[in-house]
């Protein structure tokens, strides 16, 4: 970030992240009252606010999404978890198999397929047809 944030800017975007809230962010933040009433919608056009803003919500959504190994952590431990029913273990097996590849996918074809033939091996023809 190149536009450098003041502490009360930037506990103001920390809270707004968190709730949203403006006037309330701002608050907490330490502006006055005053402040608030009349400028707190500054505050959140300020392009270096906003932008910090931006990337702690960024950083929220990144957070709460599992990765796959986290993924798979979750299903091992409820495949090796002998308290889980057979089918939630079997399941999740299952799953675990499908992400890491273990399943081998067939694919049939069927149809029929015709060459285009070009103009080359319409010549080709023609002169052997004249040769004969």
């Amino acid at each position: 970030m190149k536009e450098k944030l003041n502490m009360r800017q930037k506990k103001f975007a920390e809270y707004y992240a968190q709730s949203g809230n403006a006037s309330e962010s701002a608050r907490q933040a330490g502006y006055s009252s005053k402040y608030i009433n009349s400028n707190v919608q500054k505050l959140l056009q300020n392009t270096a606010i906003s932008k910090y803003i931006k990337e702690l919500n960024e950083k929220q959504q990144q957070d709460r999404i599992i990765t796959a190994i986290e993924r798979q952590a979750i299903l091992s431990d409820i495949a090796k978890n002998e308290k889980e029913t057979p089918s939630d273990r079997i399941r999740a097996i299952d799953i675990l198999n499908k992400m890491t590849g273990e399943y081998l996918n067939k694919v049939e074809v069927s149809g029929y397929l015709q060459a285009e033939t070009s103009k080359l091996d319409d010549l080709i023809k023609q002169m052997s047809a004249d040769d004969g």
